[in-house]
């Protein structure tokens, strides 16, 4: 349904979920070869994969020289990745159907530091069809809503979508899509606009950005004209927002 109500200008279509989505009937439904014929096109798509023994020891098989770093969290953490040799062998596999990519993802604790299950490593996998580099394929499936519980906390807290004003149901659902709506235009912004240091900024934050700002508007000679009392960063913020979600306007005579 949610891809039947994608706008017809939509030219590519893509799915990423966590393990609650490694199911035989959403992946035989997105991976199905006539996908390509439908209206949409092709989906491509990155799950994260539910660690079945078989897998686990897939994964574990892998030679440490094919383990790739691209990344490292705050304590000393290193995210790596590497292809996992593997074909699931579940009975609701079809033995016709193309194999898809595993991609194995490994988080290794620096040195003398371990989880807190005592191990210094941890291993899981995304079950993908798109080709693309490992890295680049595992940043952009993190890029997901995460842990959903960090999206209603922004909605209901930051955007006011906890309080209801009115003891009408139709005005609190309208309300609620409001908050949503804005929730959704400003991780948009963060993301098109924003430095990669700013893009995780919640709302109290996004607001110090480029909401709270002072500023003069003028007219003269038909043009308008806008004074802020900011940094030179936050104009450019501020620029760069009107680059990419243009708003033409048209100068009127002040009655």
């Amino acid at each position: 349904m949610a891809f039947e109500a994608l706008p017809e200008s939509i030219q590519a279509r893509y799915f990423r979920g966590d393990s609650a989505c490694h199911e035989n009937q959403l992946i035989g439904w997105l991976k199905h070869p006539d996908r390509a014929q439908e209206p949409g096109g092709r989906i491509g798509f990155a799950i994260s994969a539910l660690m079945s023994p078989a897998l686990a020891v897939a994964v574990s098989q892998v030679a440490q020289k094919n383990w790739k770093t691209f990344a490292r969290e705050a304590d000393g953490t290193q995210r790596q990745w590497a292809e996992v040799d593997f074909v699931p062998g579940e009975p609701g596999e079809k033995k016709q159907s193309q194999p898809l990519r595993y991609v194995g993802l490994r988080l290794l604790k620096a040195q003398g530091t371990l989880f807190a299950d005592g191990s210094d490593r941890h291993q899981h996998a995304v079950v993908t069809n798109l080709d693309w580099e490992g890295a680049k394929l595992l940043d952009w499936h993190r890029e997901k809503a995460g842990t959903i519980e960090h999206v209603h906390d922004e909605v209901k807290n930051g955007l006011g979508g906890g309080h209801m004003p009115s003891q009408h149901f139709a005005v609190n659902a309208a309300w609620f899509k409001m908050a949503l709506l804005t929730y959704n235009l400003a991780s948009a912004i963060k993301r098109l606009c924003f430095s990669p240091e700013e893009r995780t900024a919640r709302f109290k934050k996004y607001r110090l950005l480029l909401v709270h700002l002072a500023g003069r508007m003028s007219r003269f000679q038909c043009t308008l004209r806008l004074r802020f009392c900011a940094s030179a960063e936050t104009i450019k913020r501020v620029e760069r927002v009107w680059e990419v979600f243009a708003l033409p306007t048209q100068a009127t005579a002040f009655s």
